[in-house]
């Protein structure tokens, strides 16, 4: 009786095995997978992106740029750094850059071996060492040099009633008459001709106004100073023909 009963427990264990069996497995394969780690993105090795050049105008009256004709016969060509309170001095030896420091009046420029000292249209150059050399604004080379940096390309003046001509840059074109007084600017100068054929023709409209300004290259003189260009200038605005001369600036 009891080799029975034993024969029979032992019959039902075996018989239950393959269902417990898979249970285990599948409770296995119904476990969630454990979680992969997350990719950590790598640090960019780009530099950050340049910011955009904002130009800055100097303040009216100011110019970008001057030329000082001093004793001896020394010209020196001065670029004026105002977002910098600084100048630069072209000299034989190249260009010097000088500070801006504490004067009593004027502006005052030194770099401890060399200073620019200037007042109005005079000014002041000393090396350290040297005597002192006066010197005096060449005004209308200042106002060459300045739109020069200013990327214009021609630059033309006439007389009766005073007035001048700026081309550049780009398609600017900017007309200035009655000695100041009138100022008429255009965006989109149109151009014909070429060097070569040694004539320009700039045309461009704007709010009902048409201008016309031809620029060719033959010998000028200017009617009332007498000096001498290489390029001559017309003007034609508001049925008016304006006659001068012009230089060439880039």
């Amino acid at each position: 009786m009891r080799t029975t009963v034993a024969a029979f427990i032992a019959a039902l264990l075996l018989a239950s095995l393959p269902t417990l069996t898979g249970c285990d497995r599948k409770a296995e394969q119904s476990a969630p997978a454990a979680a992969q780690p997350s990719a950590v993105a790598e640090p960019s090795s780009a530099p950050p992106a340049a910011q955009p050049y904002v130009d800055v105008p100097p303040p009216e009256g100011v110019l970008r740029a001057y030329v000082w004709n001093c004793d001896g016969g020394l010209t020196l060509n001065m670029k004026n750094l105002y977002r910098e309170n600084a100048i630069t001095l072209d000299l034989h030896e190249g260009p010097r850059k000088l500070p801006q420091v504490v004067s009593a009046s004027g502006a005052k420029y030194s770099d401890g071996s060399l200073t620019f000292w200037t007042k109005g249209d005079t000014a002041i150059f000393e090396r350290t060492g040297s005597t002192p050399v006066q010197c005096r604004e060449a005004r209308y080379e200042s106002l060459l040099a300045d739109a020069r940096e200013r990327g214009v390309r021609f630059r033309g003046r006439g007389n009766e009633p005073g007035w001048t001509v700026e081309i550049g840059p780009g398609t600017r074109l900017e007309f200035v008459t009655n000695y100041g007084q009138e100022r008429h600017a255009f965006d989109d100068a149109s151009e014909s001709g070429s060097e070569t054929a040694g004539a320009r023709v700039f045309r461009a409209a704007h709010g009902g106004q048409r201008i016309k300004v031809s620029v060719t290259t033959e010998a000028c003189a200017d009617d009332m100073s007498d000096e001498r260009f290489a390029q001559r200038m017309i003007v034609e605005f508001g049925g008016r023909s304006f006659r001068g001369c012009a230089t060439a600036l880039q």
